[in-house]
């Protein structure tokens, strides 16, 4: 093996531009997914459903496309820095695949496989993708009957590099000043490709997992398979393979574009991009234009989907993938187009081989990992990353030696030993291997659908906005996940958004008014709507003192501002002086200003009101338990936690009921502890309030509410200027219209109200409102 010092010599030697020491630069440079998968019905044959319109128009759809079949999805992730967010980005664009299809067809499945387990007797019969424009479908066309169209039904990875441009633009000085950046860039890739070219055998080698095929595919160009099984059919001659004829010379850009030019010339290509190889120059409509305009990026289209994992490829496997790609930077440059072609027989040969069979390249394969082993310490040591790296690399050496620890080694041992325990083929097991797997990913797709599957970190009604702007191909930027902050671009057209319904749509003026909580009174009551009595008070001393003055036997005491119903206490019944200073300490302790109001018997719904109309109406009901007679209140509570759709934080539908002061206080009202055991069919209210956000629960109401209270909460909205506004209301009867003034009250007001609870609600329909919001700031998206 080549040791450490003569390898560290090569690599810096042999590069002019980068050295070791800028990994950490080189790392920060953006990758991006595309990830190709084929629909299926539940007996393996190829879904007849068409691509579903609910995805937007793929003309406009950044992130759900069709590849070449109708029934075949591209699903495409944005520029970004890190495996952890590629599989983000794949795990919600599946979520929301698989979702879609369950609803409308409720038996189609996402096949996990590169290549086809199962094909029709009459592959004509194969639907070529619907788009809209003309010229692409008239090219798919063209590529059936040149190549066949089980050829094209072959589906893969597509990884998208590129070499962070802020290094590059630091280094050009360094190296040559008298060369312009597009110069040096262009440079940097084209060797890059080339080296990549000759040494890619090694990751086909490790990721390769396509060993079997339908048994009826077959290739315009190459015919049928002889092999029932090797390592990548699709990385094999019966992959995407041009016809032989097409020589293309990688020894510099204008040799490489001149020949793509005479083989498009000459006929022997339609369009440029029916060049099949695996690297693809990247960032112009032309590859003339890569001459004049540069290169932008590099795209590697030779990996196998890992069939194991849902996404079709790991975290850690994304990252060995761009720890090859720098290294191959590294490594001495391949000039030669004898030694690219080198490379391809070698990728073949490997493609082509069993998966069990040995390693033929053995010593060079040793040399390949030594080298990513140095980039990999180096990296370590510079990201901090306490090995991480170098573990990634010692995985896979292991691999040289057990081919059958490689995935395609892996797949061939459990397809066959399924398959003896059932006295078969192991090709013949294939699809039933296959669709299992299927089965297993579409329950991963599916579960918490009340999350945005990689965006957990976000709101849930923030979520379901990103559910929808996705869906609709409303390109989408995160600004500050911690404050719920993006940027949503459709078609040019940009708007800003917080927490799911804040936007430019309000006024920051709107804002403050519903923040004070004496001010929304004030406004309300010049405009005529009825509000609650009360009083406000800056001291705790003030507040207090005023107990002998109260006349309200019912009254609420709230915080001026606040929102999520945090420090709020309602008596029902007068408190003692004691029990009274305690909930002025808890709302003093939200806010400087503390409310007193009279409690207004009666029903407390929340209006959900947006540009001047009642898009959802619910009714909140406390957080409570419901005794079985042996539980104490606090085990109750724990088992009310359980439920999966309960959480913290605001990143679950319903929220975990607590076990605080507030929840002690009210219990003390009823003279209970929560060490109390209640009897079977007790229910035992932990809060006074009814928010969501303290454990309550949601019941929708939309449909029942008389007309008079929608009117209502639409005027309060249009009274405090806003365009989205929670308006809660206390309703005497709200089956019946209003008769006086009293059967209704105004209590709050709020600028960014809670989508989650007419979203999920415990009992009723749940209401698009993350697809409203979308509708109202982006009328020209497909969102219907």
């Amino acid at each position: 093996m080549i040791s450490r010092l003569l390898l560290e010599a090569i690599m810096e030697l042999h590069h002019p531009v980068f050295q070791l020491k800028d990994l950490s630069h080189l790392w920060h440079s953006t990758i991006g997914i595309e990830k190709e998968s084929l629909r299926l019905k539940q007996d393996g044959s190829l879904s007849e459903y068409p691509h579903s319109t609910e995805w937007g128009k793929r003309t406009q759809q950044p992130y759900i496309q069709t590849d070449f079949a109708d029934s075949q999805l591209e699903l495409i992730t944005p520029p970004v820095y890190s495996a952890k967010e590629a599989r983000k980005w794949l795990s919600a664009t599946h979520q929301l695949v698989q979702d879609t299809i369950t609803t409308q067809h409720d038996d189609e499945l996402i096949w996990p496989f590169s290549s086809p387990g199962l094909l029709p007797d009459d592959v004509s019969s194969i639907k070529i993708a619907q788009l809209e424009n003309e010229n692409e479908y008239n090219y798919r066309a063209y590529l059936a009957e040149v190549y066949g169209k089980p050829v094209q039904l072959l589906c893969g990875i597509h990884y998208n590099f590129q070499i962070n441009p802020a290094l590059i633009e630091e280094k050009v000085a360094d190296f040559n000043p008298n060369l312009s950046i597009k110069e040096v860039t262009n440079d940097l890739y084209l060797t890059l490709g080339r080296n990549y070219l000759r040494y890619r055998w090694l990751l086909t080698y490790f990721l390769g997992a396509a060993p079997y095929i339908a048994d009826n595919y077959s290739t315009e160009l190459y015919g049928s398979p002889k092999e029932k099984a090797m390592r990548s059919f699709r990385q094999s001659q019966y992959g995407y393979n041009n016809d032989e004829d097409v020589s293309i010379s990688y020894a510099s850009l204008e040799a490489f574009v001149s020949d793509v030019e005479k083989a498009v010339a000459n006929g022997q290509l339609l369009l440029e991009k029916e060049l099949y190889r695996d690297v693809r120059f990247r960032g112009q409509d032309r590859y003339r234009d890569l001459i004049n305009n540069g290169i932008k990026y590099i795209e590697f289209r030779n990996f196998d989907l890992n069939p194991f994992d849902p996404y079709g490829i790991t975290e850690k496997d994304t990252d060995f993938i761009k720890l090859f790609i720098l290294t191959m930077l590294f490594l001495p440059q391949i000039e030669k187009d004898e030694e690219v072609e080198l490379g391809n027989i070698m990728n073949h040969v490997i493609a082509s081989n069993e998966a069990h069979a040995a390693l033929p390249y053995l010593a060079e394969g040793e040399k390949l990992v030594d080298a990513m082993l140095l980039v990999a310490r180096a990296l370590d040591e510079q990201q901090l990353m306490n090995g991480y790296f170098e573990n990634l690399v010692t995985d896979k050496r292991q691999q040289l030696y057990h081919p059958e620890l490689t995935i395609a080694g892996k797949l061939v041992t459990i397809i066959e030993k399924e398959a003896q325990a059932m006295n078969k083929p192991a090709e013949n097991h294939f699809l039933a291997f296959g669709l299992n797997l299927a089965r297993q990913h579409k329950e991963t797709y599916l579960e918490r659908d009340y999350n945005l599957h990689g965006f957990e970190n976000y709101e849930i009604s923030t979520q379901n906005v990103l559910k929808h702007a996705i869906k609709a191909g409303i390109k989408i930027e995160e600004i500050d996940s911690t404050e719920n902050l993006l940027k949503f671009t459709y078609n040019g057209h940009s708007e800003l958004v917080k927490s799911a319904n804040m936007t430019s749509l309000d006024t920051q003026i709107s804002y403050f008014v519903m923040e004070n909580k004496v001010a929304t009174k004030k406004v309300l009551a010049q405009n005529g709507i009825s509000v609650p009595a009360g009083n406000s008070f800056t001291s705790f001393e003030e507040a207090a003192r005023y107990f002998p003055l109260i006349n309200f036997e019912q009254f609420v005491v709230k915080p001026k501002n606040t929102n999520y119903g945090l420090g709020i206490s309602i008596f029902k019944t007068f408190p003692s002086r004691e029990n009274y200073e305690e909930a002025l300490q808890i709302a003093f302790a939200e806010d400087n200003t503390v409310l007193l109001e009279a409690f207004i018997p009666g029903t407390e719904l929340r209006f959900y009101v947006q540009n001047n109309k009642v898009e959802a109406i619910c009714e909140r009901q406390a957080a409570q338990v419901k005794g079985d007679g042996h539980s104490t209140i606090s085990e109750l509570i724990d088992i009310v936690n359980s439920n999966p759709l309960r959480g913290d934080n605001h990143r679950s539908p319903l929220v975990n009921i607590g076990k605080g002061r507030l929840e002690q206080l009210q219990l003390t009202s009823q003279n209970l502890t929560l060490d109390s055991i209640p009897e079977e069919g007790q229910v035992v209210y932990l809060r006074e309030n009814s928010n969501i956000s303290t454990g309550g629960i949601a019941i929708d109401r939309t449909d029942e509410v008389h007309d008079d209270y929608k009117r209502i909460a639409i005027q309060s909205a249009q009274f405090l200027g806003a365009n989205f506004c929670g308006v809660d209301l206390i309703i005497k009867d709200y089956t019946q219209p209003i008769v006086q003034e009293d059967d209704y009250s105004v209590i709050e007001a709020n600028f960014n109200p809670a989508m989650m609870i007419h979203l999920f609600p415990g009992v009723g329909q749940a209401r698009p409102l993350g697809k409203a919001a979308l509708k109202q700031l982006f009328p020209e998206a497909p969102l219907d």
